[in-house]
């Protein structure tokens, strides 16, 4: 009798192959074939390798997380059962291990020739004892994949070779949209395929398009151009770059279905996967639909048209979220999905829970490398993780951000050491923030920036006062006072600072000062106004 194999599939340096070029649709070409190829293509790639193929276990669960292990109904004798797929991964039950090795061999041969560049990896374990034991083997495996040669080095050109304007490899056509005519690769070519134009849309515009139907208005679509179509103009043509992960998503998982018989982990471990990803999905949906509501306030300057959504969606599906829009914007989008986050329940084994997330948000100029964004993105995250282990009992979610002016260098760590002290040694931000609790603060702070009693001079002069410390601080206020204008409330003394003596503090008005123009004023006064009609319901 043959000996099972559970198979489990990932991409290698997927941001990397997303994030290579700064050319927007080619982002969301990547983006599209490397949800693809971890979706109806890997479908495709096993129903050309075995005889039967069962998927109906794994569709009902993504139809109904909620469901009874009794009333799903399986093929367990199909050559390859599907586990799960989705957040760029895959798992599969495969009833001997030449089975998975052709399923494995098909699907990256299907890859090599749709998708040039985009890199996956495997790793199998056989079933022994249960499956739980085998799925850990195979996850062993795809990490060492993951890690190992030839994914760190390029094969590179020939010098008498032309080279791609964005991936830097040889050029092999010639791409025309636009005003002029440029040589790009295999690659960057597919992803511009996949993404089309705005004239002809792509594969990738009517998937997105479908899956948020329930979003855009009639004939609109999300944005295809940095430049265009997400920056402001008149000097406000910045974007924010946010990127959000679920928290202790993989011990919560692990500890879920390591006591677990065989069929009982097939259950919990897809009631688990399609939960994470409705909760995520519903939160992200939830959001724009929220942006537009929002969009209907007439924002202004934030750039309109009839047909775009000035926002675009890049990476989706499981519990990790990228997205780009307007630089003014991305900081209460991203509050407002941590929030959502937070109101659904994930399945974990028999019973319900809550869970949350964190979040980092690059604020970039349009022509900014979107690569090292979306770097600054990743790296805010895990600083709002960091923060989030820290609390206590490990719960809430955290948000950080960072506005990066064009030519900065080195990590976030490196540019607040350098820049984010003030000249007397105290720091001068306190991010990252709770949210909502803390990160409330900072936004009613900046409302009380943005009124009238605190014109926009007078407001970045009291920025640069405290880049000096706290005793320039300390003649500001005095002089402030003179003629009857008070510091926003806070926990602080009036002093302006507020934590500890003199190297010790920090100040709460830094941060918010920062964001006086990435953070739209009607959005502000929009939520004061929600938050008197909650006390008023409240009371």
């Amino acid at each position: 009798m043959s000996t099972k194999y559970i198979a489990v599939l990932g991409t290698v340096s997927i941001q990397r192959y997303i994030f290579q070029s700064n050319r927007l649709k080619e982002i969301i070409g990547a983006s599209d074939l490397a949800k693809h190829w971890f979706d109806g293509g890997l479908i495709q790639a096993i129903k050309q390798t075995v005889d039967t193929l069962d998927k109906n276990a794994w569709g009902t669960y993504k139809q109904n997380p909620s469901i009874t292990q009794s009333d799903v109904k399986e093929n367990t004798e199909a050559d390859v059962r599907i586990i799960y797929i989705g957040g760029g991964n895959a798992a599969l039950l495969c009833k001997d291990k030449n089975t998975a090795v052709q399923v494995v061999e098909k699907w990256s041969y299907e890859i090599l020739k749709d998708a040039p560049g985009l890199r996956v990896s495997v790793g199998y374990g056989e079933v022994d004892n249960t499956y739980y034991e085998a799925y850990q083997k195979a996850w062993k495996q795809l990490n060492k994949c993951e890690e190992a040669l030839p994914y760190g080095a390029e094969l590179g050109k020939l010098p008498i070779v032309r080279s791609c304007s964005t991936t830097g490899l040889p050029a092999s056509t010639i791409d025309r949209e636009g005003n002029t005519s440029d040589f790009v690769s295999k690659e960057a070519a597919r992803k511009s395929e996949q993404a089309g134009t705005k004239d002809k849309p792509g594969k990738a515009q009517e998937v997105i398009a479908e899956e948020f139907e329930s979003v855009l208005k009639e004939n609109q679509r999300f944005a295809l151009d940095f430049n265009t179509e997400l920056g402001g103009g008149d000097g406000h043509s910045y974007m924010a770059v946010v990127h959000a992960d679920g928290n202790g998503m993989g011990d919560i998982l692990k500890n879920a279905v390591k006591e677990t018989d065989n069929d009982q982990f097939l259950h919990f471990i897809r009631r688990f996967s399609a939960s994470v990803a409705m909760l995520s999905k519903n939160a992200f949906e939830k959001t724009l639909q929220h942006f537009q509501e929002m969009l209907s306030l007439s924002l202004k300057g934030l750039k309109e048209e009839d047909n775009v959504f000035p926002l675009r969606p890049i990476v989706y599906g499981g519990d990790d979220l990228t997205f780009v829009c307007d630089g003014r914007v991305g900081l209460h989008l991203t509050q407002h999905y941590l929030q959502e986050f937070t109101k659904d329940k994930i399945l974990v084994g028999d019973e319900e829970r809550n869970i949350d997330a964190c979040a980092g948000v690059a604020i970039v100029h349009t022509k900014f490398p979107i690569a090292q964004a979306y770097s600054f993105a990743e790296e805010l995250c895990a600083n709002a993780k960091s923060e989030y282990r820290k609390s206590t009992n490990q719960a809430g979610s955290w948000m950080d951000f960072q506005i990066a002016q064009a030519g900065v260098t080195g990590s976030v760590d490196t540019i607040r050491n350098a820049q984010y002290r003030s000249l007397t040694g105290q720091q001068l931000h306190q991010r990252p923030y709770q949210v909502p609790e803390e990160w409330d603060v900072v936004v009613r702070i900046l409302r009380e920036f943005q009124s009238d009693e605190w014109p926009r001079s007078r407001a970045k002069s009291l920025m640069q006062v405290l880049t000096k410390g706290p005793a320039e601080t300390k003649r500001f206020i005095k002089a402030a006072e003179w003629r009857k204008i008070s510091l926003p409330t806070s926990d602080d003394d009036q002093t302006g600072w507020s934590g500890g003596d003199d190297k010790d503090c920090t100040t709460p008005y830094f941060d918010p000062l920062e964001i006086f123009d990435f953070y739209l004023k009607e959005l502000s006064t929009k939520e004061s106004q929600n938050d008197q009609e909650d006390e008023e319901d409240t009371a």
